[in-house]
């Protein structure tokens, strides 16, 4: 049987904090959101991404890096093999989609005062970043499984579309998912209490 392992005790745990700090409603919502989601086990499963440790701290926690949310519309993920292998997927929820233009936009993802320039592929079917530069963006930030990441729309015109995103680490020991019911598909997801 092969394992798989996912890391969500640092995510939690870093919920929890931002909430104590005392957040505004959309941040204390999405992170609501987020540990719903954690906690019914719609989390990302798989081995952990290759990319070498950072030489800098990188954990929110660590460079105060938690934000609170400015009201504009946000959506996030944890990551999974998807959006860190082979194919390298990202795209924002079809809620995001819905405001977003139905065509080929420049756009342009923020985080720690750098920008990764990317083509959001709002023409196409399933509607995601281009996997190139999402792929760059993934190893420049050194995402792993498990992290999540919040992506709020800052900016939404034909010709850009601006993200400012916030990445939570799921650096903590990981959990054995075989322990728990579950296949981690979509029909039968990992429950984890």
């Amino acid at each position: 049987m092969c394992h798989e392992f996912v890391s969500v005790a640092k995510i939690h745990a870093a919920l929890d904090k931002v909430c104590l700090l005392g957040c505004s409603v959309p941040t204390c919502k999405l992170l609501n959101f987020i540990r719903l989601n954690l906690s019914s086990g719609r989390v990302a499963v798989g081995n952990r991404a290759s990319f070498p440790s950072p030489s800098v701290p990188t954990t929110n926690m660590q460079t105060g890096g938690i934000e609170p949310l400015t009201g504009e519309p946000y959506f996030h993920v944890v990551l999974s093999k998807t959006h860190l292998s082979t194919r390298y997927g990202m795209g924002p929820s079809s809620s995001i989609c819905e405001e977003l233009p139905s065509k080929e936009v420049p756009t342009i993802l923020k985080y720690r005062g750098k920008s990764w320039g990317m083509t959001y592929n709002g023409q196409n079917k399933t509607k995601q970043f281009d996997s190139v530069s999402w792929e760059k963006f993934a190893e420049d930030n050194y995402l792993k499984l498990g992290d999540a990441c919040v992506f709020e729309l800052m900016k939404n015109s034909e010709e850009e579309i601006v993200f400012k995103v916030q990445i939570l680490r799921g650096e903590e020991e990981p959990i054995l998912l075989s322990e728990f019911p579950g296949t981690g598909e979509r029909d039968a997801p990992f429950v984890i209490d």
